[in-house]
Order: structure tokens, then C-alpha cells, then sequence
């Protein structure tokens, strides 16, 4: 800084080229970023190691475009620089590695453009270039190739290429990408069918974390999302609330650049599990330009997230709207990284039936489309997940398929399509959210799977699928055990909190209207503090539109019309 500041440029880019390999072993990116905004574009484009820097911070930004000119650069300078000890880097430890950072980096822009060839080639060529003790450039080279199988929905090998970049990032002392890797780690286990897997290596991981530490606080905050999304399909709202808010103030003011989207994510998924999807809409919205394609397959898109919300809620408008912007056929080739649009579209087909179904108009064309385009879109996902070992993926698609046998009046069919999900599924007691998101008609499966067992020769559920349908029951809304499960969201109260979670957590108070969301709720609890309302919105992290629209929901439900009565009401209702 004092370098800067004289300003003697060749100084403090000789000093940032020297703290460049601590820098990247500690994840201290930021820092560097900070620094290279400070240098004149010459300076930096003749060190061809803060050239590579340069071009590294386009990337965790987002601007693709602007990568590769300045990895040219690094090579151009690469070559004109003076062999021996006439070089100016040769006590620089980062220059020593430069040709395969480039490799990698390379094959980070590939991974980004969706090239799956590019990034396998480019990451093989850095470990080509890589020598035995590099292991930094053999964690990174490895660590793409994971990425590269991961995009192909190659389970299995992106384990063992995860497991082999996590050793040699160990090896390198970069604890902080070791103890991120993880995550990624974890994410593989759950496409594998095991949450619990997943949440063994989070928990061991989270505890290494604490050791280390305020240095790996990124990290820390990354393992807490990890376990936050898990408890949050596993059905536990109040601990994947505490993981999201223990992550919180990182993600508010910490350097986790490449990774800040997942807690939006996270916190998405929580809000639609609580009911409260226009928080979730908010959140999703919050994440999609934090996402950086760089670093991640895109294997959950944001977009098609926001369209299953508006699915659960009836807005197929929205949701035919996303399958058209974003061209989403079902006769669209069954790769991995269009799975999660598929069964999105497979979703929507299902609510147009469902909704001509309830119009007597059950033998129009979304009915026909069921039949002719759904169950053999289902066969091709289904073979595929198979193929590669994808459990977590097939026991989403068997769901899938005995709702649309139920849809067509194949009780039969439907309810063995059940109990063959929970009986080949590894893990089925982690997976909560994805069977009650969908509402009435699964809470009436599970009713008749439960009650069935294997009395019903039809259905051929097995006991032990017979149980883990009663499970289910009993952590949905409570309601839903006091209804008879109907065929539509009006004849089933729990289909107006799908998710099961978060409503029936506090005492409505004696109210005769419909009780507050756990949104709500927090609302209304900073609504009797002295804070204003955008004091209000920003301790919550929404918009200030978005408060006073939960704030005239509350007023609505509490049968008030304005702040002071909705907390002197909530006060004497027991709900402050």
C-alpha cells in the first residue's frame, strides 16, 4: 500500500507478485483484487503473473470475455522474460507454476461455456505440465476433471477425481479450497442418493473448520449452507435456519465470491418449505447474478428453481413462460445438465393436467400428453440416472412417475412406482421436502401406501415402503393427518404448506383466519421493535416492497390495519 500510494508502481508489483502464492493459498483473492485495481494495465500486462491474477478476477466477476486477453498476456510475457538468473521471477514462487495456472484457468472458462471437452483437455494439459510436488496445479488439474465428469452426471468418477483433488490440496497447505471441496463433495453423495454420506462429510469437515479458525471462515460459512440445505430437505427447519444464520454475516461481508449464490439458494429453498415463496422468488432473484458458471455446473438452474415455485402455486403462466424462454423440450437429449429443466417440465405437465382434470376436461391434449410425451421423457431420465449411478436422481424420477400414473387413474401403477422409490433408494429417511412439495396428490399416495402395506397384491407395497409413507405423513402439516388426503389443493388443507414446515411451529393464538407463515412472523416480531420499515427490510434482507406486502398480509390474517394494532392483537394472541 505504501507502494501504491508514492506511487511506485514496478515496487508494489513486485511486492504483489511475491505474496501472490500466500494469497491464493489462503483464499485471500479479495486482497489481490483490491491491489491489481490500484495498477496501470501496462504494469500489470508485462508480469505475466499478475496477469494471470488479472485475469482470475474477471472470472469470479462474471466477465467472461475479458479471461483469455489477459492469459495471452501472461504467455507473451512468459515468453519474452530472461531465462536463468537474469529473470526478475525467479524468486517468485507463483511464476514457478504459471504455465499450468494458465492450463487451469483455461479450463475454468471452459467449464463456464458449458464445454465439457475444453475443460477436460485443459485441465489434463496442467497436470501434464504439473511436477510431483506441485500440488496445488494437481489438486486444481483434478479437482476440473471432477467438474467435467460431474457435468456429465458421472457420479462415480467425479467422486474419485474429487476425493484425489482433496488429498493434494491438503498436500499444497490450501486448507481453505481442501475444506471447500467438500461441499462439492457432499453435493455428489446426494445426486448419489446419500444425505446422510453427505452430512457425515459436512459435520467432519465443519468441526476441522472451527479448529482453524477466523482463516477459514469462507469455508466455515460454505460447510454451513451445505448442511442447511440438507436439514432443510430432511424436513428440520429450525437447524437449517441456524445454518443459514450462522453463515449469514460472512456471506454479507465476506470475500466468498465464487460461492455467495448458494446461500441465497439455501435460503430460497427454506422460504418455499415454510410457505412463504415470495420470499423464496426474492431469493432466487438475489442469487442469479451471483452465480459464476466458472466454478460450478450449472446443474440446478436458478430459473428453473423460481419455475417450480410458480408450479407449486399455480402460476403455470410463469412457468410455461420459463420453458419457452429458455427452450425446454422434453424431447430435449436426457444429459445430466438439462435434468433438473426436464423433471422441472415433467412438474408443469402435471399441473396442466391436474388443472384441466378439475375442468372436467381430463381427455384434452394435456391429458394426451401425459401419456405420449411425459412417461417415455421419464423412461430416457430414468435410464440414464441408472446408467451413471445417480440414485438421488432416480428416486426423484420414480416419484415423479407414479404421480403421472396417478394422474391417469393408475392407482395400481402409481402406487408401485411408490414403493419401488423407497425401496431401491439408499438413503430415503433424508429426502422429506421432495415428496411433500408436491401436495394432495402425494399426501393421498402416501395415505393409500401407508394404509396398503402389502395387503394390496395391486400395489405390491412392501412393508417397509408401507412405513416410510406413514413417516412421511407424520412430518407433513398437521392437518394433513386430520383430512382425508383429496385429490386437489382445495380438498386438503396441507397443500397450502406442501412442505410441511414452519406453520405449525407457534401457537396461532385462537385465530379464526389463516395462521402466519414463519415469515410472517419474523416480520411481525421486528414489527413491534422501534425500527423503521427499511430498517425492518434490510435485518431481513428483502426489498421494502416486499415487507409491506407480508406487513398487509399479516394485517389481513390479525384482521387489523396498520402497525400498532397488528402488534398489540399479535401480543394478546399469545404470538409476541
Amino acid at each position: 500500500s505504501h507502494a501504491l500510494a508514492a506511487p511506485n508502481f514496478d515496487r508494489a508489483a513486485h511486492l504483489m507478485e511475491l505474496a501472490a502464492a500466500g494469497i491464493r493459498r489462503n483464499r485471500q483473492d479479495f486482497m489481490m483484487h483490491a491491489w491489481l485495481k490500484e495498477l496501470p494495465a501496462d504494469v500489470i500486462r508485462r508480469s505475466p503473473v499478475l496477469s494471470v491474477f488479472r485475469g482470475f478476477m474477471l472470472l469470479t466477476v462474471g466477465e467472461l470475455d475479458g479471461v483469455e486477453p489477459h492469459l495471452a498476456d501472461a504467455e507473451r510475457a512468459l515468453a519474452a522474460a530472461p531465462a536463468g538468473a537474469d529473470s526478475p521471477w525467479t524468486d517468485i514462487e507463483e511464476f514457478q507454476i504459471l504455465p499450468a495456472s494458465i492450463a487451469i484457468y483455461r479450463a475454468s472458462l471452459a467449464q463456464a461455456r458449458g464445454d465439457v471437452a475444453g475443460t477436460t483437455a485443459h485441465a489434463r494439459h496442467a497436470l501434464d505440465l504439473a511436477g510431483p510436488g506441485d500440488h496445488f496445479v494437481r489438486g486444481a488439474g483434478t479437482g476440473f476433471l471432477g467438474l467435467a465428469a460431474w457435468a456429465q452426471g458421472d457420479v462415480s468418477t467425479a467422486l474419485q477425481a474429487f476425493g484425489q483433488a482433496s488429498a493434494s490440496l491438503h498436500a499444497a497447505g490450501n486448507r481453505v479450497d481442501e475444506l471447500s471441496t467438500t461441499v462439492i463433495i457432499a453435493d455428489l453423495w446426494l445426486a448419489a442418493g446419500r444425505p446422510g454420506r453427505a452430512r457425515q462429510l459436512l459435520d467432519r469437515a465443519l468441526a476441522v473448520a472451527a479448529a482453524l479458525g477466523e482463516s477459514a471462515a469462507r469455508a466455515t460459512a460454505e460447510l454451513h449452507v451445505g448442511l442447511g440445505e440438507i436439514d432443510c430437505e430432511a424436513g428440520d427447519a429450525d437447524a437449517a435456519e441456524a445454518h443459514l444464520h450462522a453463515a449469514s454475516g460472512f456471506v454479507e461481508h465476506g470475500p466468498m465470491i465464487e460461492s455467495r449464490y448458494r446461500w441465497f439458494v439455501a435460503t430460497a429453498l427454506l422460504a418455499q418449505a415454510q410457505g412463504d415463496p415470495v420470499r423464496a422468488i426474492e431469493c432466487l432473484e438475489q442469487a442469479e447474478p451471483l452465480f459464476r458458471p466458472g466454478f460450478f455446473p450449472e446443474v440446478r438452474p436458478i430459473a428453473a428453481m423460481k419455475a417450480r415455485i410458480w408450479i407449486e402455486q399455480g402460476q403455470l403462466t410463469q412457468a410455461a413462460d420459463w420453458a419457452r424462454e429458455w427452450d425446454i423440450s422434453a424431447t430435449d437429449d436426457p444429459g445430466f445438465l438439462g435434468e433438473f429443466n426436464q423433471l422441472t417440465l415433467v412438474r408443469l405437465h402435471l399441473a396442466r393436467h391436474r388443472a384441466a382434470a378439475q375442468q372436467a376436461q381430463a381427455g384434452t391434449v394435456p391429458a394426451r400428453q401425459l401419456e405420449t410425451i411425459v412417461g417415455p421423457l421419464l423412461e430416457r431420465l430414468a435410464a440414464a440416472a441408472e446408467a451413471s449411478g445417480r440414485d438421488g436422481s432416480l428416486l426423484e424420477i420414480r416419484m415423479l412417475t407414479a404421480l403421472v400414473h396417478d394422474a391417469q387413474g393408475h392407482r395400481g401403477p402409481a402406487l408401485a412406482a411408490l414403493g419401488s422409490a423407497f425401496a431401491e433408494a439408499p438413503e430415503p429417511e433424508g429426502c422429506v421436502r421432495l415428496f411433500l412439495a408436491e401436495g394432495a396428490p402425494m399426501l393421498a399416495l402416501l395415505h393409500d401406501a401407508a394404509r396398503d402395506g402389502t395387503a394390496n397384491p395391486e400395489a405390491a407395497i412392501p412393508k417397509a415402503a408401507g412405513d416410510h409413507a406413514a413417516r412421511l405423513l407424520s412430518l407433513a402439516h398437521p392437518q394433513a393427518n386430520a383430512a382425508h388426503p383429496g385429490r386437489g389443493p382445495a380438498s386438503n388443507p396441507a397443500a397450502s404448506n406442501p412442505g410441511g414446515m414452519g406453520t405449525g411451529k407457534l401457537s396461532t393464538g385462537g385465530m379464526g383466519t389463516e395462521p402466519l407463515s414463519e415469515r410472517e412472523r419474523q416480520v411481525l416480531r421486528l414489527l413491534g421493535s422501534e425500527l423503521g420499515g427499511p430498517a425492518i427490510a434490510g435485518e431481513l434482507f428483502i426489498s421494502y416492497n416486499t415487507l409491506r406486502t407480508h406487513a398487509k398480509h399479516i394485517y389481513t390474517k390479525l384482521g387489523v390495519t396498520d402497525r400498532r394494532a397488528a402488534v398489540r392483537s399479535a401480543r394478546e394472541r399469545g404470538l409476541l
